[in-house]
């Protein structure tokens, strides 16, 4: 993955999209009301208006699109006309197969053959209504190219599929919060109860309701709860993420399912959004712990380094400078007290926290492997890398981050919402990552898998959900 991209788009992409349309009035009666407009939502929304049903979105926020608008704009998918076009050989078959292997084979089988098998009819879809991806990169771990990359991050997603619900005259009521899943008493869904800005009660009442609400990244409550392994308050989802679909769900009877994981990342304290500092994490220098020790192969794909580093002290890692590969941003950060610089190693540790000794005897060892052009502790390249030797040194400090969860509702194959005794709840539907803890395990298997999940149990749940209301 190129993270310099995930950073540099990620602020503009909040700027991508307008406001959208409010709400007045206390009721309001649709066939279909889709809670959320990140990438699972709008799939939905579209879905089901394409299929006849009157359609409402709800959203949090004052702009559509969730963490999708934040995201670098990668799609992982096989079969696309796109991928063909380049004559990229690839098989459903195969991307299960990897998907599978990166989670340890705990997955939900059915689910990853699902997405895999659909992923390429996905992309030719969203190309449909707009959607350009002039790339096509490998991601993760396999070096087939299957990552399918916008030239302007997460908002080249959203603003093509936004604009094409308008044109089916999909309703967006964004500032409103949904607050709680309305039933008949007898447990069928029959509608949300939500806020406008202003805190007014209204009533969406539909035949349909489904959930496309996000993770939990926003709340600690809920991390610690069901991530424990990676509790951080360091996020770059959107503000949003607070569980809501998750709770409202739970609320009436849903079952959650996952194994704790979560899309692990990194990033610099203090620096919450995709900028110039953050974007200096993925420069390929040294990289140490407290200790002042190696501790991972810093090329290492994203959510793999993380898995590392969610294991340090404090998860906390420094990322080692030295004149010869200063950036101009590290002067930011060390005016901001998150980068520290001194004349010598030992200063500098002592200057940042870190075990004197310890760097020192670590500069000096990751020096003799990059004279002798093999890295024999952790394999990554060292071709064309400086050895850490000129002042000024700096030290940035970078600890463990999060892009998303893992653990969520439990939904079939159709996107119903189970109950604890593995039974639809009438009327309720879920997808994206407020329903992802069927797919993934620990570690994120790869940039833009999150996001093809998204899209089309998204398009299944909105084709169901239309279905549903037809009855």
């Amino acid at each position: 993955m190129s993270g310099t991209r995930l950073f540099a788009l990620g602020a503009a992409a909040v700027l991508a999209v307008a406001l959208f349309t409010g709400c007045s009035g206390n009721a309001k009666t649709f066939d279909v009301v889709v809670v959320g407009s990140g990438a699972a939502g709008l799939s939905a929304a579209i879905e089901a208006s394409d299929a006849g049903a009157k359609v409402a979105v709800i959203e949090k926020l004052p702009m559509v699109g969730g963490s999708t608008l934040l995201a670098g704009g990668y799609v992982y998918a096989t079969g696309s006309s796109l991928q063909k076009e380049k004559g990229i050989k690839d098989s459903p078959e195969a991307l299960a197969a990897y998907w599978s292997e990166r989670a340890e084979g705990v997955a939900d089988p059915a689910q990853i053959k699902l997405v895999a098998d659909k992923s390429g009819e996905t992309i030719d879809w969203i190309v449909g209504m707009g959607v350009k991806f002039p790339t096509i990169v490998p991601a993760g771990t396999s070096p087939i190219a299957r990552s399918h990359l916008t030239a302007n991050g997460g908002a080249g997603i959203v603003e093509p599929m936004k604009k094409y619900a308008d044109s089916k005259n999909v309703a967006f009521f964004t500032e409103t919060s949904a607050t709680k899943l309305l039933t008949n008493g007898k447990g069928t869904v029959t509608g949300v109860a939500a806020k406008d800005k202003d805190g007014k009660a209204i009533e969406f009442k539909a035949k349909a309701v489904v959930l496309a609400t996000g993770g939990f990244d926003r709340s600690p409550e809920l991390e610690a709860k069901l991530t424990p392994d990676y509790q951080t308050a360091n996020t770059f989802v959107g503000v949003g993420n607070k569980g809501d679909g998750l709770l409202m769900a739970q609320a009436v009877g849903a079952a959650t399912e996952g194994h704790g994981g979560v899309i692990g990342f990194r990033g610099v304290p203090g620096e919450g959004t995709f900028n110039d500092v953050n974007g200096l994490i993925w420069v390929p220098s040294l990289y140490v712990n407290k200790e002042g020790k190696r501790f991972v192969n810093e090329a290492a794909d994203y959510p793999i380094f993380h898995q590392s580093l969610n294991k340090q002290t404090d998860k906390i890692s420094f990322l080692i400078f030295d004149a010869t590969n200063h950036q101009p941003a590290l002067d930011k950060a060390v005016t901001a007290g998150e980068a520290f610089s001194a004349d010598t190693i030992d200063a500098l540790a002592t200057a940042a926290g870190i075990d004197p000794a310890g760097l020192t005897s670590t500069v000096a060892e990751y020096n003799k492997l990059i004279a002798k052009g093999k890295d024999t502790q952790f394999g990554k390249t060292l071709k064309g890398l400086p050895p850490i030797a000129k002042p000024k040194f700096y030290a940035l400090k970078v600890a463990a981050a999060t892009l998303g969860t893992m653990t969520g509702l439990k939904i079939d194959l159709d996107t119903h919402v189970l109950d604890t005794k593995g039974q639809p709840i009438p009327g309720l539907y879920a997808a994206g990552e407020v329903a992802n803890g069927g797919f993934f395990n620990q570690v994120y298997p790869a940039s833009g898998s999150s996001i093809q999940m998204s899209l089309t149990f998204g398009r299944i749940a909105g084709k169901t959900a239309a279905l549903a209301a037809k009855k």
